[in-house]
Order: C-alpha cells, then sequence, then structure tokens
C-alpha cells in the first residue's frame, strides 16, 4: 500500500545521537582550539586586558548573534541533513544552499589540515626528532579510519580526548597559585606596532567552530531541541574559558613576554606538558568533529543532487556512514597537507564560515519580517539579533580580509549562478515565496491607492476563453508573442452544466508551456449554458482581483456574430480591450516576419492626442510581438481623398516619433480606397485591424480572405495609450 506523497518523512533509524554527544561536546572543542593556546596570550600582550576582552566579546557577540539565529530557525522548521545547507535550502531554496553548503563543506574539509597541522607542532614539542611527514600521515589516517569505520565510535573518542583538554585547562589556572610573582594587569595597549584589527582578524577564527555539531543535524534523535541547546551551551561554555584565561594570562606574565613566547602557558602551568597535551588533544578532537561532521555536510548535497556524481557521495554504509563522501574529504585533506603551506587558504576558509554566519541571520531577519503565520519558532529572539548579527558579520569580513571576503564572495555567486542554470527543483516551499507573496500584497495595497488610467504600466494580461482546450493550442506561440516579459494569461474554460471537467485537465501541459516560458499563466473553469454569458460571469468575477485582465481573447473560428458582439459589449462594460482572432486556414501565422497594423483614415481630424480610437491598442500589440518575433512593424493608412494624404501622413508620421516606434518601423500612407488597398498593400504573417462595434462576421471572414493572412481585430479600452 502506497504512503501518501504529503506524508512527513519517517524518522531515520541512524539518528540517535544526543545534545551532549552530537553537538556540544564537538562544538566546545572545535572552539576551544589552536588560538586558544598559542594567540590568546599574545593577543594579550599586544592590546593588553581590556583590549583582548573586548576582542573577546566582539567575537563570541557575533557568533553569539548567529548562533542565536540558527538556533530560532531550527526550531521552525523539519531541519534535515546538512546543518546550515539544510537551513539556507529550506528558506531560500537548493541554488542559495548549494552556493552557501559548497563553500562551507570546503572550508570545514580544509580546516581539518590545521587541525592536523597544530597536533603535529605539539607532538614535534614532546618529540623534536620524529619525522614531520610522518606525523601528519600518521594523524590524518587515524581520524580519518575513525570517521570512516564508525561516526560514533569517532565521536566517542572525543570523550578520551576532552580528559586532556580539561586536564590542560586545569592545570594552566591552577597555575596561577605557584607563579612566584603576579602581575598588574596592564589594561591598554602593549605593542603600539600592532594594529587591533591585526589583532581581531588573528583570534576570530576562534570562535567559528559553532557549526560543527550543528552539521550532524541528520544524526540527531531530535534535532529541534539538540542544536539549541548545544550550540548555545558550547558558545557560552567557550567564552568563560577565553574571558578566564585571558586575565590568568595579564596576571602570570608580563606583555614582553606575552608577545614573543606564543607557549607561554606552559612556563606558568602547574605541570608544563599538559599543555601540550591538551594543544593536541583539542587538534586532534576539532579533527574528529570536523571529520565527521564535512563528509555529512557533503553526503547531503548529494542526495540533493547539487553536485556532480551525486549518488555516490550520497551513498550510506550500514550504520549511516557517508563512506564515500569521507573518503573524498580525505583525498582533498591530503593534498591541502601536501602543499606546505596554509596561510594561502587560512582567510578563505574564514571568510566562507562568515558568508554562512551572514546567509543564516539575514535568512531569520526575513522570516521575521515578513510576519507569516507559518514562522513560529519555539525559540524567539528579538528581530535585532539577526540584523546585528549580519552587519557585524560582514564588518567582521571587512576588518579581517577584504580582499579574501571578496574572492569567497564571488565564488558564491559562481556557485549560485552555475547551480541556477542547472534549474535544479526545490521540492519545498521556500521562504522566496513568502517574499514574493508579501511584495506582491505590499504592491495591491499601493496600487489600490493609486487613481485615474495606467498608460504607463499598462501590459497585456489577456483572459482567454475557451470551449475547447483545441483552441488554444493553435494560439500558442500568437499568444507567447503578445504577452512576454511582463504579461500574464489567464484562460477560461466555459463548460456546459453537467459536463465532467475534463478542461482543466487537458489544459495543464499548455498552461506548464507558457510558465517555462516564463510567462505567468493560470486557468479556471465556468459553468455557464451560453457561451457569452460564461465569459461574463468571468469577467466579472476577476474584476476585483489584482492581476485583473485587462484584454479579452476571443477565438473567432466556430463564434457567431450574436456571440462576438454580445463578448464585444461585455468587454466595453468591463472597460477592458477587446482582441478577436481570425486565422487564415492555410497561411496560419506565416514566417511571423512581418506585422501590418491598419490605422484608420483619420479624416477630419489630424490632431494627434494621447487617445486615439483604435489605434494604440493595435500599435502595443504589435510593438510586443516586433519585440517577441523579431518581426518588421508596418504601419499602413488608406486614405479616402487625396487632398488630406499631407495632414494624414504627417499625423501618422509624428505618431511614430511619439511612440517612440521602432526604427525599421515602415510607415505606408497612400490615397487609395479601403477595398482596392486590400490587395496593393505588401503582404503580411499577421494584420492587425480596428474593430468596430456593430461586428459583421462575414465582412471579417472576407476581409481576411483577401489579405491572404491572419487578422487580429482589436477594441481598445480606455487603459491603453501607445504614447505614454
Amino acid at each position: 500500500m502506497s504512503s501518501r506523497p504529503d506524508a512527513l518523512p519517517k524518522p531515520d533509524p541512524n539518528a540517535t545521537l544526543g545534545t551532549y554527544v552530537g553537538v556540544f561536546r564537538p562544538t566546545l572543542l572545535t572552539i576551544i582550539g589552536l588560538v586558544l593556546y598559542l594567540r590568546e596570550g599574545w593577543m594579550i600582550g599586544s592590546v593588553g586586558l581590556v583590549g583582548g576582552l573586548a576582542i573577546i566579546t566582539a567575537t563570541f557577540l557575533i557568533t553569539g548573534a548567529t548562533a542565536l539565529s540558527f538556533s530560532s530557525i531550527t526550531t521552525n522548521i523539519r531541519i534535515g541533513e546538512g546543518g546550515a545547507f539544510s537551513i539556507v535550502s529550506q528558506s531560500l531554496g537548493l541554488e542559495a544552499g548549494g552556493a552557501i553548503g559548497i563553500p562551507m563543506y570546503l572550508a570545514q574539509a580544509l580546516s581539518i589540515a590545521f587541525y592536523v597541522y597544530g597536533f603535529a607542532e605539539g607532538w614535534l614539542f614532546l618529540f623534536p626528532s620524529h619525522p614531520r611527514a610522518l606525523i601528519l600521515v600518521a594523524v590524518t589516517l587515524v581520524g580519518f579510519g575513525l570517521s570512516l569505520f564508525s561516526e560514533r565510535l569517532a565521536l566517542r573518542m572525543q570523550l578520551v580526548v576532552m580528559l586532556g583538554v580539561g586536564t590542560a585547562l586545569i592545570c594552566i589556572f591552577a597555575g596561577v597559585f605557584t607563579t612566584p610573582t603576579l602581575h598588574t594587569p596592564q589594561l591598554f595597549g602593549g605593542d603600539d606596532s600592532v594594529d587591533p584589527r591585526t589583532v581581531f582578524a588573528v583570534f576570530f577564527p576562534a570562535g567559528t567552530g559553532i557549526m560543527v555539531g550543528a552539521s550532524m543535524s541528520g544524526k540527531l534523535a531530535n534535532p529541534r531541541r539538540s542544536i539549541p541547546v548545544g550550540i548555545l551551551g558550547a558558545w557560552g561554555a567557550a567564552f568563560i574559558v577565553y574571558a578566564g584565561l585571558a586575565v590568568w594570562f595579564s596576571l602570570v606574565a608580563s606583555p614582553t613576554e606575552l608577545r614573543e613566547n606564543y607557549l607561554i602557558a606552559t612556563e606558568y602551568a602547574i605541570w608544563k606538558p599538559a599543555v601540550i597535551i591538551g594543544l593536541m588533544s583539542s587538534c586532534f578532537s576539532a579533527m574528529l568533529g570536523s571529520s565527521v561532521a564535512a563528509p555529512n555536510v557533503l553526503a547531503a548535497l548529494g542526495r540533493r543532487r547539487v553536485i556532480p556524481s551525486s549518488a555516490w557521495f550520497a551513498s550510506q554504509a550500514r550504520g549511516g556512514t557517508p563512506r564515500n563522501a569521507v573518503l573524498a574529504t580525505a583525498v582533498i585533506v591530503g593534498a591541502t597537507l601536501s602543499l606546505g603551506s596554509l596561510d594561502r587558504v587560512a582567510s578563505l576558509i574564514t571568510m566562507f564560515f562568515l558568508i554562512t554566519y551572514a546567509t543564516i541571520n539575514l535568512v531569520l531577519l526575513v522570516e521575521q519580517s515578513l510576519h507569516l503565520i507559518s514562522f513560529r519558532p519555539t525559540f524567539s529572539v528579538p528581530i535585532w539579533v539577526p540584523l546585528f548579527g549580519a552587519v557585524s558579520t560582514v564588518l567582521a569580513m571587512a576588518i579581517t580580509n577584504p580582499v579574501a571576503g571578496l574572492i569567497a564572495l564571488g565564488v558564491v555567486i559562481a556557485i549560485y549562478v552555475q547551480l541556477s542554470r542547472r534549474r535544479i527543483e526545490t521540492p519545498w516551499e521556500t521562504v522566496r515565496s513568502g517574499v514574493v507573496v508579501a511584495f506582491a500584497d505590499w504592491a495591491a495595497k499601493a496600487t489600490q491607492r493609486i487613481s485615474g488610467p495606467l498608460y504607463r504600466a499598462w501590459k497585456p494580461d489577456i483572459l482567454v476563453p475557451i470551449s475547447r482546450a483545441e483552441q488554444l493550442a493553435g494560439e500558442e506561440r500568437l499568444l507567447h508573442g503578445v504577452v512576454r516579459p511582463r504579461g500574464s494569461v489567464q484562460v477560461l474554460a466555459i463548460v456546459p452544466p453537467g459536463e465532467g471537467a475534463t478542461a482543466p485537465t487537458r489544459l495543464e501541459p499548455m498552461i506548464d508551456a507558457f510558465r517555462a516560458a516564463n510567462v505567468l499563466a493560470t486557468h479556471a473553469e465556468v459553468r455557464a449554458a451560453d457561451f457569452a454569458d460564461g465569459v461574463q460571469s468571468g469577467l466579472e468575477v476577476l474584476e476585483g482581483s489584482f492581476f485583473r485582465p485587462n484584454l479579452l481573447w476571443v477565438h473567432g473560428v466556430d463564434c457567431t456574430q450574436d456571440t462576438l458582439r454580445a463578448l464585444l459589449r461585455g468587454a466595453r462594460a468591463a472597460d477592458v480591450g477587446f482582441v478577436l482572432f481570425m486565422p487564415h486556414r492555410e497561411a496560419g501565422l506565416g514566417m511571423e516576419r512581418q506585422v501590418n497594423v491598419w490605422l484608420r483614415d483619420p479624416t477630419p481630424d489630424f490632431e494627434l492626442a494621447l487617445k486615439l480610437a483604435n489605434v494604440d491598442l493595435a500599435i502595443l500589440l504589435a510593438y510586443q510581438l516586433h519585440e517577441n518575433w523579431r518581426a518588421k512593424m508596418r504601419l499602413v493608412s488608406l486614405i479616402g481623398d487625396p487632398s488630406h494624404l499631407p495632414a494624414a501622413r504627417a499625423l501618422w508620421q509624428r505618431l511614430a516619433v511619439e511612440a517612440r516606434l521602432p526604427r525599421d518601423a515602415e510607415l505606408l500612407v497612400e490615397a487609395t480606397p479601403f477595398t482596392e488597398g486590400l490587395s496593393t498593400v505588401p503582404r503580411a504573417d499577421l494584420n492587425i485591424m480596428g474593430l468596430r462595434e456593430d461586428v459583421n462576421i462575414e465582412a471579417l471572414e472576407e476581409l481576411v480572405a483577401r489579405l491572404g493572412a491572419s487578422v487580429l481585430f482589436v477594441h481598445d479600452s480606455s487603459h491603453e495609450s501607445v504614447l505614454a
């Protein structure tokens, strides 16, 4: 028995991780890393205790705002795998999710190489005779071997590693009691040669580990609870550690010592090797966390078909480990380590993280600003939190390395453009729909406040009533040419009472074709015994709609004279333009290269006005066909009295100039009787003529036959002006 298509996805049996193991511990151990052991003392020596605490606070405020935003969004959605990738994808679509997710994955993967280097530095401090290359290879193999064998085993190993970190911190803080002389903290300055912005740029990467635990969202038993609790808990604990250690550094050593000795903590800890063990433990733990998190992001990208060879990257072994993604990540890390120096990519990695943070804050800011009822997070934050997070993240990019920031932004934009070209289908509604709806709501309210005709804003919004789906099939090309790029098509199926509702089903492929061409297209059904009555009902219903049709488009074949007159009266009553399409049964639309617009004899009024009866709509439609078909436009006016020829030609020449018609538009004004001119005027693929109120169907059919081409007969409303 098949499940419902709208059924919620079943819980992943491999999603069993809790808050502590899945989020808190890997996040905390990633934040407490190299910077704490090797750079925090230098920072305090360079800018003083107050300056150092200010930098620590600024860093954690930026990452804290992002953590709050991330947590709030998480409690409003059913977050999938991939952490930030899942959030951005669900809010902005897979194109934006991929544009953020791919760089974020690379940043997490490349950061593993930094942790491996940090571990190697600590090992060489203890065992200086060991070959560096062998240590790098061994640590990488052990880390990825654990991830490949079992993600849970790799995460459990962090418990052992955390003991080393805890021991190191205890030994460091306890050193304050064994230090012979405590210094008076230097509150400000210390080294005038160091720009505080440089110090901030060096320290800021310490706070970029908050996404590690979130990247395991697909393996969490309850991500809606675990992610907020785990991330915010780790963020708070890390801030306390960094702030406390800043005070410790200012007490145990002088500013000069702090600036000159990066491993100053080993000098004042009660047990010196503990600091190195803590350094190695932090690096190894961060490497383990990232070597588990990064492949899960890559696998999530694969499962959503965002990257090439998606199926290969998305495959999982028993237990849920994405082994192919782990292997691919290991190759990337190995290639990065072979470069020898990571300084060139370090800033780029930080920028990728910052762009991710800025996007998450922006997503929440948009969600909150829309005030949609669907946004009901169980963990709410004030709107200034994501606003501060977004602005401060951009400022952090500008302060730390603006060049790297621009490069990273360029990479994100390039990925987004490439993914957009692939037309990836997002299988869920995104916040973009909310933005569009909110904008439409604002536009509708603004439009209601506008009085008078909207000549400059006119665009063809066409209502096409049909009694058979086949009628629309023959006019699809012509309708495309008339409405693109800003117009719309509303198809109204007039169905007799008691007949099955088959028309909408048969119309779907045609409506989809309009939408594929980026044309706003909808369809509806009206039950009516009389075709004209059904159309009148449709016009009345649509009168109050935002996208009110301004053209009634009628297919002339099989329409009686009485029906046409009734439809024209209905269009006039509703004040919409009227277009009657009379196709030539053999010529059809020809080559779609030439359009003749037949202008009436203006005698005796040769004044150019903003409104010209049955001229404005004809020229506007011809201009649309000129733009969309690349067809040439010819204005034809046959004058009955030769003495009026100069005045008529001057009128239409001025019209061509004032209406800004294309330069290749041709003007043909002749003193020829209308009936004779039908055979002497150069032939066109489509003719557009004005339509009188007393429609004579036989006369119209005769015109089509004599011209040897299809004709659009038009009747203006009060809303068109080619001179606007």
